[in-house]
């Protein structure tokens, strides 16, 4: 495993249990469901599949802290990920 610094990552995108997409931006510390906006046919990046949820990806997975998980004024979940690095493994 590494640290890498948010600020230097792409987007990443997630597909978790193969139908609830999330597009986590590590630059801006944020990730929002995009499942109604962007379909996975049609995108560049191809998504990692995870199977669970979004709250035990970025904890588990990518290690990140202090990250806070609520729902937007149009219905989409979102997270906002306040710590300045997360792990990435290679």
């Amino acid at each position: 495993m590494t640290d890498r610094n948010p600020k230097t990552s792409e987007l990443e995108y997630v597909l978790l249990n193969g139908s609830e997409l999330w597009e986590i931006d590590y630059a801006r510390g944020s990730a929002i469901e995009v499942s109604e906006v962007m379909r996975k046919d049609f995108m560049k990046l191809k998504p990692k599949e995870y199977s669970g949820s979004i709250e035990d990806y970025l904890i588990n997975q990518r290690k990140c802290k202090n990250v806070h998980f609520h729902n937007s004024a149009f219905g989409s979940a979102r997270a906002h990920i306040k710590t300045p690095r997360c792990t990435f493994d290679k």
